[in-house]
């Protein structure tokens, strides 16, 4: 995601979604009543002197900015759609107040305007910016070579490559036992000195064919002890850049990008269901008992499903943002989970809000 303009004092952020992900966050963050803007296409009729034939239109690309009603995402279509009443756009060719749906692309600038950004909104859009400066490591290995990558969102940085061969009679090389051995110590020493250089690196994944990438991962275990909660295995074709590569084109490092920011959730549903289950009282869900502890102060963790969030009326909507930004002057953190996932369908269960807090509230 970029940013292109942010003026929070009016409301204003515009924006430019560069992939599936950001269109999804961008799903999240686009709520009815928001004004959305961009250059989009409408079919106009035309001026035909021919009563007899219905006229069909010919589409026309313009600017037009609209009240936002419905927001849906079609994930195969790699497409965004707002649909709303019309607030600005081409007299020529636009009634204000007729509806028009805004077909939102990577690649698409688009201005977003809310009466006010709520900071966990906020924060999302700047962590699509950033994608939290995550790191991924992956290492392409097979029986006699592996190289080492590391993935951001400028791209792939291949570090370095490691041969695991011996040379043998007639200066021909060979494959050995210790030759392997040797490469899959010079592969931990590398992953050593990354990680120690490298702290946000959230995921160390090895690719490649064969069984060689389950050797290698025993061998990071005990030698890298940093790595072994890192540690994903994929099967790839081959142990060279060209795996690498192989994995991003079919997607394997994506999925694992978004199985770490899924992680927070699971791990903070995890909390809330086990204080319920041993029923220390430091927990709250539905309105009632989170209006109540944020009273006193006590929220430390605030979960909100977005689909609540996304769907409420503007009164319940400003009534909740009113929770989150008090949660927050509390020295709180405020999380919104996704409904398609587990975490978040734990948390619809619950009422679609729930807390983790600081200390249990005194009976009433």
């Amino acid at each position: 995601m970029k940013i292109v303009t942010k003026k929070l004092k009016i409301g204003l952020v515009v924006v430019v979604p560069e992939d599936m992900d950001d269109l999804w966050h961008l799903y999240n963050i686009i709520l009815p009543s928001d004004q959305v803007a961009a250059r989009t296409v409408r079919r106009v009729r035309r001026d035909v002197d021919d009563t007899s034939r219905p006229d069909k239109g010919e589409r026309r690309r313009m600017f037009i900015r609209l009240t936002v009603e419905e927001v849906a995402l079609h994930k195969y279509s790699n497409r965004l759609r707002v649909k709303g009443k019309i607030l600005e756009g081409p007299e020529d060719f636009v009634s204000h107040g007729t509806y028009h749906t805004i077909n939102i692309e990577p690649g698409l600038k688009i201005e977003i305007v809310k009466e006010s950004w709520p900071r966990p909104l906020l924060r999302r859009l700047e962590d699509a910016v950033s994608r939290k400066g995550q790191r991924l490591i992956v290492i392409a290995v097979e029986e006699d070579q592996a190289v080492i990558g590391i993935i951001d969102d400028s791209g792939i940085d291949v570090r370095v490559e490691i041969h695991g061969r011996a040379r043998g009679k007639y200066g021909k090389y060979i494959q050995t036992a210790d030759a392997m051995d040797q490469m899959f110590s010079g592969v931990a020493t590398q992953l050593h000195e990354l990680l120690e250089r490298l702290p946000e690196v959230t995921r160390i994944v090895i690719v490649g064919p064969g069984s060689t990438k389950e050797k290698l991962a025993e061998v990071l275990k005990n030698k890298v002890p940093k790595s072994k909660n890192l540690l994903l295995l994929e099967h790839v074709s081959t142990g060279t850049v060209s795996g690498i590569y192989e994995a991003l084109n079919r997607g394997i490092i994506e999925r694992i990008a978004s199985e770490i920011r899924l992680n927070r959730e699971i791990q903070l549903m995890d909390d809330i269901m086990r204080h319920l289950g041993k029923g220390t009282g430091k927990t709250a869900y539905g309105w009632t008992e989170i209006s109540r502890a944020v009273q006193f102060g006590a929220v430390e963790t605030l979960l909100v499903l977005d689909k609540l969030f996304r769907e409420s009326e503007p009164n319940q909507r400003r009534k909740m943002e009113a929770i989150m930004r008090q949660v927050e002057k509390q020295a709180g953190t405020v999380e919104i989970f996704s409904a398609e996932h587990q975490a978040g369908k734990q948390l619809e269960g619950l009422g679609g809000i729930a807390a983790l807090l600081r200390f249990s509230l005194p009976e009433n």
